[in-house]
């Protein structure tokens, strides 16, 4: 098109008379945009239906998007280091928190996050991140199916195991993705996980979330809007996928193949739905949470306390985009002056005085380290007040937030 374009330009200033037609000229350069313009749509049309169609070829497609974004912005950044052979278990943390759970189990209040990292998807710095964290102390590690990271996770617990960390006080959780969604499904995906773990059973299995996630899914949920996405699973459509699912978790969990069952990403309607077959107990929700979460999130928190369901935060930092943020504010920086702590320790201490449990990510052990020793701080209520009333910040603003 350039080229054509040159020629136009070529033929208006150099060859064309005195008197030369400008409309022609004008017609004609349209004529020729036009037509490289179409040509251009048709390759586009072309590249846009092969990777929608890759999508749909692949079982879970959102976790290979995940790890090359991932992958790629870790490029010439440092990989977790490397672990020494000599290392030994250090003590658990002292003033360690614990939520209780339907099954009698202790679920750590702060945990590893092996999510949306550069780490968190680079199979070495998988194996190294995790067992650094055992090793320091830390028992609570959070993953899902479609991290990809099963593999290295399942290796570095048996190395710690080897090294002295009892398979028994380590609380290790996972998540079903819509996808595997369905009674046979779920016994399948289930089946396949722990095999890619090397375990025998799983503390806690979470449905990922009540929808599937694809680009279409997205828009309507941007647009508010309902469609149902599960055509393609054998339980058809949302309510029955939900339910078939949950049936298959509660009798993992009769079995003794897992710990417990929860949900995350889940609306309150969608937990009720789960709650109305009366099976397992709903023990843990999983949801994005911090001082900036909207009033209809504070009522999912609400209602998940008063039937005792635990909760877990994910971004309880702020996310990967306003995490510099809000670790900047200054009523935050001023209490970790206070303290002689880090902002990050600040809100996720804020958060377990609120009865959430943490799941910070860090392939960083120095990180990790401080992140344990969040146990040992305490907040006054006026310090909690100030932080409950971030939410009037202007960076509120910047959160986004699915309903599912």
């Amino acid at each position: 098109m350039l080229i054509a374009l040159q020629g136009l330009a070529s033929e208006v200033t150099c060859s064309s008379p005195v008197g030369f037609d400008r409309l022609e000229v004008l017609r004609r350069f349209s004529v020729t945009a036009m037509g490289c313009l179409t040509g251009c749509c048709k390759f586009l049309v072309l590249i846009v239906a092969v990777i929608v169609g890759y999508w749909n070829s692949m079982e879970r497609p959102i976790g290979p998007v995940f790890a090359a974004v991932f992958t790629v912005v870790g490029m010439g950044k440092p990989k977790t280091e490397a672990v020494p052979d000599d290392l030994t278990p250090a003590p658990r943390p002292s003033k360690e928190l614990f939520l209780g759970l339907p099954s009698g189990a202790k679920m750590p209040a702060n945990g590893l996050g092996m999510c949306c990292r550069p780490t968190a998807y680079d199979p070495e710095s998988v194996y190294r991140t995790v067992l650094w964290y055992l090793l320091q102390g830390g028992r609570h590690i959070d993953t899902a199916d479609i991290y990809g990271n099963h593999v290295p996770i399942g290796k570095a617990l048996k190395e710690a195991q080897k090294r002295g960390v009892p398979r028994k006080e380590v609380f290790l959780t996972t998540k079903v993705f819509p996808d595997d969604f369905g009674y046979d499904a779920t016994l399948h995906a289930v089946d396949r996980m722990l095999k890619e773990l090397d375990q025998e059973y799983i503390d806690l299995i979470l449905l990922h979330a009540p929808r599937k996630f694809h680009p279409w899914t997205a828009y309507q949920m941007y647009l508010n809007s309902s469609t149902d996405e599960f055509w393609s699973n054998d339980c058809r459509n949302q309510v029955a996928c939900r339910k078939n699912t949950w049936k298959a978790l509660s009798e993992l969990r009769a079995s003794g193949v897992i710990g417990d069952a929860g949900v995350s990403n889940f609306r309150v309607e969608q937990m009720q739905e789960l709650q109305s077959l009366n099976l397992a107990p709903i023990a843990v929700h999983q949801i994005q949470y911090h001082p900036w979460i909207p009033p209809w999130q504070q009522e999912i928190v609400d209602f998940c306390h008063a039937h005792k369901i635990a909760i877990t935060a994910y971004f309880s930092l702020g996310g990967i985009q306003t995490k510099d943020r809000a670790l900047s504010l200054d009523d935050v920086k001023a209490i970790a002056k206070k303290y002689s702590r880090s902002s990050s320790q600040v809100l996720l201490r804020w958060a377990l005085e609120k009865n959430v449990s943490v799941i910070p990510g860090t392939g960083n052990p120095h990180h990790m380290k401080e992140n344990l020793g969040v146990y040992d701080l305490s907040l006054n209520e006026q310090e909690i007040a100030s932080i409950n009333a971030l939410k009037s910040e202007p960076i509120a603003d910047d959160f986004f937030f699915f309903k599912w």
